[in-house]
Order: C-alpha cells, then sequence, then structure tokens
C-alpha cells in the first residue's frame, strides 16, 4: 500500500488555521438555525426555475441578535469568500448626503462607489407618496378638490375687475372736473373783462332806514334808464326797475316803480319820484325808495339811451307783437328825437305798420318810451318790463360775437357803484339764474292809488302805502312759491 502522500511523510502544506479562522462550537451558536429545525430539501425543476423570473436571494436571518457572532479575541465577524456580507441594521437616512440620488432634482453622487468596508452604493431616500391628480373626464363634472383650486381664482379675477371698473370711474371723475375747471377758468376771464369796461361810480352819502325789508336770499339791484341825451347830463330817471333775485322761489321779480308816484324824497319835500335822480343822483333814489316802500337796495345799474341802444344791438335784436299804433308812435319817435341822437338820418329804420316784428336797437328804445297808447305810463312801464325779459332771453343763449359787442359798445357806458369784486361774485349766480323764471309786479299796484293834480303836475296819489309794502314783501321777498 502506498503512501497517501505519494511515499512522503507529509504533504508540505502549511496549516494557515489558527483561532481567527477556526471556528469553534461554541462560537456557532446562534449563527444558524440547527439541522433539525432547517426545511426539508425538495426537487428542483431547473428548467422551469430558468424560465420564472428570478427572486432576490434572501439574507439568513440571525435567532437571538441581530449582530453577527464575533471572534473571542480580535472582535471581528468571520469572513468567507465569494459570501454576501450580512446585511446592517435599517437606518434613517440624512437626505441631506450628497451620496444618495435624488431622482427628481440631481445627479447620483458616487455612484457605484464602495468603501473600505466593502460596501456598494447607498440607495435613494424613499420617496413620498403623491396623490393623483384628478383627470378631466368627457361628459363628467370635475371633482370637488378642482372647484377648490378655482374658487381663489374666480375671487381674484373679480377683484381685477372690481378693480378695473373703479379706475375707470376715477378717470371720468378727473376728466369732468378738468373740464369744469377749464369752462371755469374761461369763464371767470370773460368775467372780469366785461367787469373791467364797467364805468365805476363811488358810492355817495346814503341813508338806511331801518324798517327797510332786507332778507339774506333774495339780492336786489335798481336798474335806473335816464334820459340823459349826453353821458354830462343827468336828467330824471325815466325807468326805475328793482331786479330781484330770489334763490329760494328761483325767480327774478322785475318791480316796476311809476315815475309819476307822489312819494315823499328826504330832505327835499313831496315831488314825482323820478324828480329825486335828478335831485340827488342814484344815491338819493334808492334812499326815497327805501324811505316810503321800506325795501333795502344797496346796488345800483344806471343805463343812458345810447347804452340801451346798443345792449339791443348786441343780443341781436329782439321779435315781439307790435299794433299799428305802436308802431306809427314808434315811427314819431325816430324821427323826432332818437335818429338824431344817435348821429342818423331822420327817416331812417321807419316801420310799415304793426304785427311780429324784429326791432333793432333804435326801435326797441322808441317802443320803451311810448306813452300816448293805452294806459299812459302803467303800459309804459309794462312794455319796459317786456324788453328787459327779451334781453334777458337772449344773453342765456350767451354768443362770442355777443362778447365782443358788449365790451366794445354796451359795457362802458354803464354806471354802477358795485365793486369788482361784488360784480364778479354776481356774476357766478348769472348760469343758475338762466333757468329762473320771470316775475313782473308794478308799485303802486293796482286799487291802491288814484290820480290828481297836484303843484308839480298830474302824478299817481298812493292811497294805501302800507298795502304796496305788503305786495313788496309777499312777491319779491317769498320764501316759497
Amino acid at each position: 500500500m502506498s503512501n497517501r502522500y505519494n511515499d512522503r511523510e507529509n504533504d508540505n502544506i502549511q496549516n494557515t488555521d489558527n483561532e481567527d479562522t477556526v471556528l469553534l462550537p461554541n462560537d456557532l451558536e446562534g449563527y444558524g438555525a440547527p439541522k433539525s429545525d432547517l426545511p426539508p430539501l425538495r426537487k428542483v425543476n431547473r428548467r422551469a426555475s430558468s424560465q420564472a423570473p428570478q427572486q432576490s436571494t434572501q439574507s439568513p436571518q440571525y435567532r437571538g441578535t441581530d449582530a453577527p457572532p464575533q471572534f473571542p479575541k480580535t472582535g471581528q465577524p468571520p469572513r468567507f469568500p465569494q459570501s454576501t456580507p450580512p446585511p446592517q441594521p435599517q437606518q434613517q437616512f440624512d437626505y441631506s448626503d450628497r451620496r444618495y440620488y435624488d431622482y427628481e432634482r440631481q445627479a447620483p453622487q458616487e455612484y457605484g462607489s464602495t468603501s473600505s468596508g466593502g460596501g456598494g452604493y447607498a440607495p435613494p431616500p424613499p420617496m413620498a407618496p403623491q396623490s393623483p391628480r384628478p383627470q378631466p373626464t368627457g361628459g363628467k363634472k370635475p371633482s370637488a378638490p378642482h372647484h377648490e383650486e378655482e374658487a381663489p381664482r374666480k375671487k381674484k379675477k373679480k377683484r381685477r375687475h372690481k378693480s378695473l371698473v373703479g379706475r375707470i370711474i376715477r378717470r371720468i371723475i378727473h376728466i369732468i372736473l378738468i373740464l369744469f375747471l377749464l369752462l371755469f377758468g374761461i369763464y371767470s376771464c370773460t368775467s372780469v373783462c366785461l367787469i373791467r369796461q364797467v364805468n365805476q361810480e363811488p358810492t355817495g352819502h346814503r341813508n338806511h332806514y331801518a324798517d327797510s325789508v332786507g332778507k339774506g336770499h333774495v339780492r336786489n339791484v335798481l336798474v335806473i334808464g335816464t334820459d340823459g341825451r349826453t353821458a354830462d347830463d343827468r336828467g330824471r330817471s325815466d325807468s326805475m326797475i328793482l331786479v330781484s333775485l330770489n334763490r329760494k322761489t328761483n325767480e327774478i321779480i322785475m318791480t316796476s316803480f311809476m315815475r309819476d308816484s307822489y312819494v315823499e324824497i328826504p330832505d327835499n319835500g313831496w315831488n314825482k319820484l323820478n324828480a329825486a335822480y335828478a335831485f340827488g343822483g342814484p344815491e338819493l333814489l334808492m334812499d326815497t325808495i327805501e324811505y316810503n316802500f321800506d325795501v333795502r337796495i344797496d346796488d345800483y345799474v344806471s343805463v343812458d339811451f345810447v347804452s340801451f341802444v346798443s345792449l339791443v344791438d348786441a343780443v341781436g335784436g329782439i321779435d315781439l307783437e307790435v299794433s299799428d299804433a305802436e308802431a306809427e308812435e314808434i315811427n314819431v319817435i325816430l324821427i323826432s328825437e332818437v335818429n338824431e341822437l344817435v348821429g342818423d338820418d331822420r327817416m331812417s329804420d321807419l316801420l310799415n305798420g304793426g304785427g311780429k316784428l324784429h326791432l333793432n336797437g333804435k326801435q326797441a328804445l322808441s317802443y320803451s318810451r311810448i306813452r300816448k297808447v293805452g294806459n299812459s305810463d302803467f303800459e309804459r312801464t309794462e312794455r319796459q318790463r317786456r324788453v328787459m325779459s327779451l334781453i334777458f332771453s337772449k344773453i342765456k343763449s350767451f354768443r362770442p360775437s355777443m362778447f365782443k359787442n358788449l365790451a366794445s359798445d354796451v359795457i362802458p357806458d354803464v354806471s354802477t357803484n358795485m365793486s369788482g369784486a361784488n360784480m364778479y361774485l354776481l356774476s357766478l349766480r348769472v348760469p343758475f339764474c338762466a333757468r329762473y323764471k320771470i316775475k313782473q309786479i308794478q308799485i303802486p299796484a293796482d286799487g291802491t292809488f288814484h290820480g290828481e293834480d297836484v303843484d308839480v303836475g298830474n302824478v299817481l296819489w298812493i292811497d294805501d302805502i302800507e298795502g304796496n309794502r305788503q305786495v313788496i314783501e309777499n312777491e319779491v321777498f317769498a320764501e316759497s312759491k
């Protein structure tokens, strides 16, 4: 029998077993299940297993402890060639570590690198599950969460719509304000230019009487039409019309004081009313009206024959109904004085007869001075008020050509005691007065006087002076219609 080592005593192979590589029975305790606990062997069909999908090999389970066995001296687990290391205990991943792969944001870091400990690449952290987005279907309504997402958008659009409307409204208000300021500036410049052309007279001595009626809602201006032929000729007051602006009743009240009214002139005795102007000018005339009729007057405007003719021509003339008798009397006045007064031929601008006529300045002046047709001075004052009403109506429809004529021909011949500031404030009320109604009255009122001859001629003797005061109180200073 040959030697098992080929006739050699030994195989000369160095024994490398030592305490660190040799497993002792005590060291294997708990490193695997005993033979009796292993499952029975089963026959494996290799063809079927090759066709079936590969399943991941499960790592061995340790009994009693999660850590692998350790060598008693070195404290290291045993290493086997071509063996899979035991799994490490599960730990929480640090997502801020750059070694982990973020599939959605950045490229993998240190992919496939191995450490000295023999580990592979670090798996990516588990991603949080995302809720699936609702998919719209053909005829189905969107789900409730979809409505909740769209609701804020609708509110935002609504706010945008409201802000757009607000901007448009503010823009319109700004445009209206700018237009108003522009028109106000143009109107103010026009008023100031006209006011500078007015002949302003200093206010003379006045005697206001305590019993005079004066109320804040009424503005009184006495319009005096004189019969003076020249600027230096004062003459007598041919017409005296108190123009009152009542802002509570929205009315323009024109009160004609009859020139032949027999009244007491302060410090001058009894005489006709128009004599007061000849004695003391407009100041004494206003004092006489206050003293006899108890109505306060602070301002006046004086117009002579020439300025009256220019005023009617500046507004383009007036249209009114004229009878044949009035037309004949107009021709008489034109021939006798008016044509010669304005420097025209005596036979110019004569009328052929009555009817609906368009009168120029000279013809309107002659119409206002008619006394021999009708009821003498009563119809005369009525004609004067009618002419003034037509002039007011023409002024309401203001035209640029009218401004030129007023500034050059009319305003320089008008005299007043109002200051520039008062005239400007009064001009601001003119646009509002365009919608006012015009009312006409006369003093003395009907049934309160009689005609009588006295030392100064034929006069209107006032029987009921208190009744005339009450008429002025009720008509001029009314607080409601």
